[in-house]
């Protein structure tokens, strides 16, 4: 079924008018003919069944009951070069990722002035939309704004961890972590270069913990993928 997503207050009965990206899309691209039966995802208000009228309308019909993701994630990566950086947004996307925050590291290549990253956010947001287009998914990625590394602290859950290639404890694989199943998880991912040790201590210091993801040094945007992945198979397991 046709999928359109909103980031908007919406009702049962109400009739609105899609934006022209989204109109474009659904009623030129997808060819939608009228009174089709479509699903309306929204960011606060759930998911719906519709249909739309004459474009750019569509009424909400019905209100979906909806299965709560089984688990809150979410991902602190620090920026990284653009092509990689949107890659690595789109993947998280498909592999479940709730909340993506990025943030500057000593080791970041990449800088943002403040009108830059307002840019880069407006992209990255049309990114994260369309990915969730394409795998379907009942809910929107939330995107924080560019923070700092000492900004991460207000982002904690009840299970914490920055991926660090320089743990080798084996108690302290990514997979120790996900044993208790925890309902809500932050993991924090350098940038190119790693985190500098002084950068570790301080994200020790706010409670999160070391953890390795194995013998072999992955890229930022591989080891996104690679914890995301461990946290969705762990859900299986558990499920």
């Amino acid at each position: 079924m046709k999928q359109v997503y909103l980031d908007q207050i919406i009702n049962v009965n109400d009739t609105l008018a899609l934006d022209s990206k989204q109109a474009h899309h659904i009623f030129d691209v997808l060819r939608t003919s009228s009174k089709e039966k479509i699903r309306i995802v929204t960011k606060s208000s759930g998911v719906f069944y519709g249909h739309v009228l004459d474009k750019p309308k569509l009424h909400i019909d019905e209100k979906l009951d909806v299965l709560k993701e089984h688990q809150s994630i979410t991902l602190c990566c620090a920026l990284i070069k653009q092509d990689k950086f949107e890659w690595m947004l789109q993947k998280a996307c498909e592999l479940g990722v709730s909340k993506i925050v990025p943030f500057v590291s000593k080791n970041t290549v990449v800088k943002l002035d403040e009108k830059k990253a307002e840019k880069k956010l407006v992209r990255w947001n049309e990114i994260l939309l369309a990915a969730t287009k394409q795998c379907n998914r009942n809910t929107l990625v939330e995107l924080e704004s560019v923070v700092s590394l000492k900004d991460l602290v207000n982002y904690k859950s009840e299970c914490n961890v920055v991926a660090y290639e320089k743990e080798s404890d084996p108690s302290k694989h990514m997979a120790h972590y996900l044993q208790s199943n925890p309902y809500s998880i932050t993991v924090c991912i350098g940038p190119e270069g790693g985190f500098e040790e002084s950068e570790i201590k301080v994200l020790n210091d706010f409670g999160f913990e070391n953890c390795s993801l194995g013998k072999n040094i992955l890229r930022a945007e591989t080891a996104a993928c690679y914890v995301l992945s461990a946290i969705e198979y762990q859900n299986h397991v558990e499920g």
